[in-house]
């Protein structure tokens, strides 16, 4: 499994608009057929920083995603609304469970 990492910071008065927005992105029609699953998580003592992590059954249409106008609008949402603080890619190997 691969995934993308997507670590941002965003303001409490844009915090709504961005978590809409990752709501309305994260719907399964929304979501290229490769991703698996995409989540966002925020820190508990932080709520500002967010993490968004979208999970890859294969990593070639993961990397064409990276280079879509579909990454770029989500990665300018971003920018506009907070700030992105680094985008990773991880690679995981599932050792337990389905």
């Amino acid at each position: 499994m691969t995934a993308i990492l997507i670590r941002a910071r965003v303001e409490p008065e844009h915090r709504h608009e961005l978590m809409q927005m990752f709501k309305d992105t994260s719907q399964s029609n929304h979501l290229p057929a490769a991703c698996v699953e995409r989540r966002l998580y925020e820190e508990a003592i932080a709520p500002m920083n967010l993490l968004l992590v979208e999970e890859w059954s294969d990593p070639v249409p993961m990397n064409s995603y990276m280079s879509s106008e579909q990454f770029r609008a989500l990665i300018g949402a971003v920018k506009v609304l907070g700030e992105l603080v680094d985008i990773r890619i991880s690679e995981a190997t599932v050792i337990e469970g389905g």
